[in-house]
């Protein structure tokens, strides 16, 4: 009888062990891609894997962390299979942990998918919610706290106790929520094509669902690897001028954008928060990000790249920090045009994008600005040395050169180059290397950012040590472009741009700071002379077209592909335009004549105008001051028959139109500086105004001391204690009407009346 009993209770716990031993189990905390916390389990024994026909019954566990850490955890995202919540609805404390329950909202759950061995599958995804820092995170052990560590399978169910096998350390905190997530997948609409930023489509929730909406300023970003198709924001530039913004952005290795990449008017991106990049950021020619507040974080080579064409370059502005990974660089790029010729030197001023050194602010290897191998020659500007005499040849490829400061650059094969330069981007407070007050009192330095500086400003920042003026050299134009008292040439220092400043004194140095930093999208090197842009606006609101009419040495008359643009029809039948006519009747956006037709008499452009409505319309004409002083523009209108309107005097004309009117309407009559009268006035200072600006041009031997302008009241508006350029530009007023201009020089008084127009 003893002996069948014992073979009963053998047998039953045969039984029992075999079912507990069916299968076996772990658990684990990790952080995954995302930077989320996610719970995975996976089966590491056994038969009877779950599938579809294995009801799971119950799953409980404990997220814990260290009662020293200031956050708490919460679920963002679980499927159905798993129906996970917190269970008891707050933190709970335990001994120096800190805790929250998770278990099944509902049982029986729905099956789970089907799972491999020894494969992790996630039951749930979490985040850290409050305080800053990193600690640990961990699956409480089975029998820590009452609810225990469960995993209950089947009909009728087995229950499972899994093995903690690893856990979540050094996880910083809080979590940053991912909500839109690039998919690349969204079916393009009109002005938008499969890579859009601003298409909903291309964007999934957290948790993979749809995301229903474009990013917004709020938002936080995920790239993630392995997609064909990665932001390209606006198709064909057909909406030109596109933002975007966002929060936090996160680009994960083998992600990509490419920002502005089809982008006819600069396109600008806004990060409030943290961007970090493991992929690649790329900002297009003529486009802008801004990192405003927080840090950038770069952990991949060449992981931004602020890209450079003969159209412009990109701009990157941190406001924050900017650190590196182990494998993290920088690329920035410089566009340099070569016309001399071959056997000739073009010579350019350029200065250090990166540091490649000491991943401070030491500057770039002689080697960095290599063009071609044999055919590039770089030169330093000796300060010491007479002014003629001032370039010095250097050839040692471990030669710095240092953060801010400048050297001529030239190849002789007249090829045009990109230079790239990788090593970490500039930011902070910069110094040039200490000036000198010898001889030439000339120092040759650069914009050491990604991105164009403010001179204006930078000049009244460094105005012990320089004077307020530049000079860039313009190979194009054969000579210097200069700057002086906010007058000539562009405000705004374009990347890698190098520049001439006139010292003070010896021993200081030129400081360059964050707050002077700018987007713009002004030429690297030079300012372009001789162009009258004209835009015409009227008919729908917001309608408006563009053309430009200028006079270069290369052109003809007829049609010149390299230089000029074919006029591209809108795709709205009454849209209004405006275009030039060539001499082979080719029809011009940008229409380039001849430097000489412009010294020889009258030349005469012919201007077509369409409209789709009857209206009134109006022509606006800028940039009249490229022009030398003497040239006239005149405006005939066909239609009207009127008298001729003085365009130097008249740059707005207001006109009614119909879509039924010829639409060569307009003849543009120039007259270049030889053909008329220099003002009416030789050996003399002469006075004249032109939109918001007053002109003074020295036709005389007398060195000009001082600028006064008033209103017709006599209150002074502005003084100047300028320099004695040929030709000064003042800006007056916004305010139309009649101001006094005063100027005094080393012989004599001169005044002049101005009127200013909007």
């Amino acid at each position: 009888m003893r002996k069948i009993i014992f073979t009963i209770l053998m047998l039953a716990t045969v039984v029992f062990i075999s079912n507990t031993m069916a299968q076996t189990f772990q658990i684990q905390i990790t952080e995954n891609d995302y930077g989320y916390l996610e719970v995975q389990m996976k089966e590491t024994s056994g038969t009877g894997t779950p599938t579809t026909s294995t009801i799971v019954n119950d799953i409980s566990f404990e997220i814990r962390w260290l009662t020293t850490l200031s956050t708490d955890v919460e679920i963002i995202c679980t499927s159905n299979d798993y129906n996970l919540a917190d269970a008891l609805g707050s933190v709970q404390t335990e001994g120096s942990y800190k805790y929250r329950v998770f278990q099944a909202a509902t049982t029986p759950l729905n099956p789970p998918e089907n799972w491999t061995q020894n494969t992790w599958m996630t039951l749930a995804t979490f985040k850290a919610t409050s305080g800053s820092g990193s600690g640990s995170f961990q699956i409480a052990p089975d029998g820590w706290v009452a609810q225990g560590l469960n995993w209950n399978q089947g009909n009728p169910p087995d229950d499972y106790t899994p093995t903690v096998n690893g856990q979540a350390d050094s996880y910083t905190y809080p979590t940053i929520v991912y909500d839109f997530v690039w998919t690349g997948g969204g079916t393009p609409t009109a002005f938008q094509n499969t890579g859009s930023w601003s298409l909903a489509g291309n964007w999934m929730d957290e948790c993979g669902g749809s995301q229903g909406a474009a990013p917004t300023s709020s938002a936080n970003c995920f790239i993630p690897t392995g997609l064909s198709n990665y932001p390209t924001n606006i198709y064909s530039g057909l909406l030109p001028n596109q933002t975007g913004s966002l929060n936090n952005l996160r680009i994960e290795s083998g992600g990509s954008i490419d920002w502005g990449i089809s982008a006819t008017a600069p396109e600008t991106l806004d990060i409030a928060g943290n961007l970090n990049i493991y992929g690649t950021l790329s900002i297009s020619p003529d486009s802008y990000i801004t990192a405003d507040d927080e840090s950038t974080y770069i952990d991949a080579a060449t992981g931004l790249v602020v890209e450079a064409d003969a159209t412009g370059i990109g701009s990157f502005i941190d406001n924050g920090t900017i650190t590196y990974g182990a494998s993290g660089t920088a690329k920035v790029q410089t566009y340099l045009t070569n016309s001399s010729g071959s056997g000739n030197l073009d010579i350019h001023l350029i200065g250090p994008t990166v540091d490649q050194i000491s991943g401070g602010t030491d500057g770039a290897y002689l080697s960095a600005f290599n063009l071609s191998a044999g055919n590039t020659y770089a030169y330093e500007w000796d300060e010491t040395e007479a002014t003629a005499s001032g370039w010095q040849n250097i050839s040692d490829n471990s030669y710095v050169v240092n953060t801010g400061a400048g050297i001529g650059l030239s190849a002789n094969d007249n090829t045009n180059y990109t230079l790239n330069m990788t090593g970490e981007l500039m930011t902070g407070s910069i110094s040039s290397p200490s000036l000198t007050y010898s001889n030439n009192h000339n120092e040759l330095i650069s914009n050491p950012y990604p991105s164009a500086i403010d001179f204006d400003g930078l000049a009244s920042d460094n105005s012990s040590v320089v004077e307020n003026k530049y000079w860039i050299w313009n190979p194009a134009g054969n000579t210097y472009i200069a700057r002086a008292a906010g007058s000539g040439g562009s405000q705004y220092i374009q990347v890698g741009q190098g520049f001439f400043v006139e010292t003070k004194s010896g021993g200081g140095t030129f400081d360059f700071t964050n707050t002077r930093r700018a987007h713009s999208n002004d030429a690297f090197r030079s300012v372009t002379t001789n162009i009258l842009t004209v835009i015409a606006t009227g008919g729908q609101e917001g309608y408006e077209d563009e053309m430009i009419v200028r006079f270069d040495e290369t052109a003809t008359s007829g049609y010149d592909i390299e230089i000029e643009a074919e006029k591209w029809a809108s795709q709205n039948s009454d849209a209004t335009m405006i275009k030039t006519i060539a001499e082979d009747n080719t029809e011009l956006a940008i229409n380039v004549l001849p430097t000489e037709s412009l010294n020889n008499g009258m030349t005469s452009v012919p201007m077509h105008f369409n409209c789709g409505y009857v209206t009134d319309y109006s022509l606006s004409f800028y940039d009249m001051e490229s022009f030398e002083t003497g040239t006239e523009i005149w405006l005939e209108d066909k239609q009207t028959g009127e008298d001729w309107i003085s365009i130097n005097n008249n740059p707005d004309y207001s006109f009614t139109a119909t879509p039924d009117d010829e639409e060569d309407r307009f003849v543009l009559h120039f007259f270049g500086p030889t053909g008329v009268d220099e003002f009416g006035v030789e050996n003399s200072i002469a006075i004249y105004g032109y939109r918001q600006h007053a002109f003074v041009k020295n036709n005389s031997n007398e060195v000009i001391k001082e600028v006064k302008i008033y209103t017709l009241a006599g209150e002074l508006l502005r003084e100047m204690q300028t320099v004695d350029l040929k030709l000064n530009k003042y800006w007056v007023s916004d305010k139309l009407g009649y101001y006094v201009v005063r100027v005094v020089t080393n012989n004599n008084v001169y005044t002049g009346k101005v009127f200013i127009s909007k």
